[in-house]
């Protein structure tokens, strides 16, 4: 036990110390009683750190969350703001995107009707590999979810499982099965009004547990900047945006460090999104990071707004 004692006090301290969190005064003017930004500039693990979080009730009867798209194009978060006019309090980047297409790479769902799919299947050696996504969704009660989601049949009907999807291994083969209504086990459909999805899963049932390798991506170990989505077990989400590529004042986050905050933040679930110039948390028609691209906020096809119910 000393022993330990010693490794831990020779640790940095601030491997072991949450984020302190502030009120970000310009952005938490006029916005409705139950919305509120945060913001830090503690340093994570030692690094220089910056980033802001939304907290908000989807199920307040004074606003209303949903998805819009650039319908074959992209634009800046700023754009969309503008198209929603004077009602809309937040805008959210969301999926990772095609820059040839310009379509969502991953789930886009706006009044229950989907408009973009997750990946179906990932080209592999002289094999298909088959995987389910994470994906973020609110139902038509605006009770959030996180899950993993694949879209089954022609008419690409959304269904959450209750774990990844994995191979399995007969002897030293391994053998991908395409998911269905029925696999993997604990299969349902998912009945939600809203949806954008992402990855990879960052928290379940409140603790760290990122699906990085279950979901064939990469990255979890790189400093980006962020963007993100979780919620609380009162059902209240949390909007996060981590600022990096700004030496010196912000370094980003991790897909590890990114999870711990959600955890520290009390979420039982949450989801990364796309991030690095993607990321962007635009809040009372001002932003809150500074993006990473010079030429400032980046176009995409998909995000996530908050706006007054009119």
């Amino acid at each position: 036990m000393k022993r330990l004692l010693i490794v831990l006090a020779m640790l940095p301290a601030a491997a072991y110390s949450q984020l302190r969190w502030q009120p970000s005064a310009m952005h938490n003017e006029g916005l409705p009683s139950g919305m509120k930004v945060f913001e830090t500039k503690d340093s994570l693990d030692g690094k220089p750190f910056r980033a802001f979080y939304l907290e908000f009730d989807p199920s307040d009867r004074q606003i209303e969350t949903v998805v819009r798209t650039g319908n074959g194009k992209r634009l800046t978060p700023a754009q969309y703001d503008s198209l929603e006019g004077p009602s809309v309090l937040a805008v959210i980047n969301t999926t990772f995107f095609s820059f040839t297409t310009n379509r969502s790479l991953n789930l886009v769902m706006h009044n229950g009707e989907v408009i973009d799919v997750n990946p179906k299947s990932i080209a592999g050696a002289n094999r298909t590999m088959y995987t389910t996504r994470g994906a973020f969704g609110l139902s038509r009660r605006n009770r959030p979810d996180v899950a993993w989601v694949y879209n089954v049949g022609e008419k690409n009907t959304p269904y959450a499982y209750a774990a990844p999807v994995t191979p399995d291994i007969n002897g030293t083969d391994t053998v991908y099965y395409q998911p269905t209504k029925k696999y993997p086990r604990g299969a349902r459909r998912w009945k939600v009004k809203e949806a954008v999805g992402g990855g990879p899963v960052l928290v379940q049932d409140g603790q760290i547990h990122v699906t990085m390798n279950e979901e064939r991506m990469g990255g979890v170990k790189d400093f980006h900047p962020r963007s993100a989505v979780g919620y609380r077990a009162d059902g209240k989400v949390v909007l996060l945006v981590v600022e990096g590529r700004n030496k010196g004042v912000a370094e980003g986050a991790t897909l590890e460090q990114l999870a711990k905050i959600f955890t520290d933040l009390r979420c039982v679930e949450a989801l990364n999104l796309d991030g690095g110039g993607s990321s962007a948390l635009y809040v009372n028609h001002l932003n809150t990071i500074k993006p990473s691209d010079k030429t400032g906020q980046r176009p995409v096809p998909a995000v996530l707004v908050i706006r007054r119910k009119e």
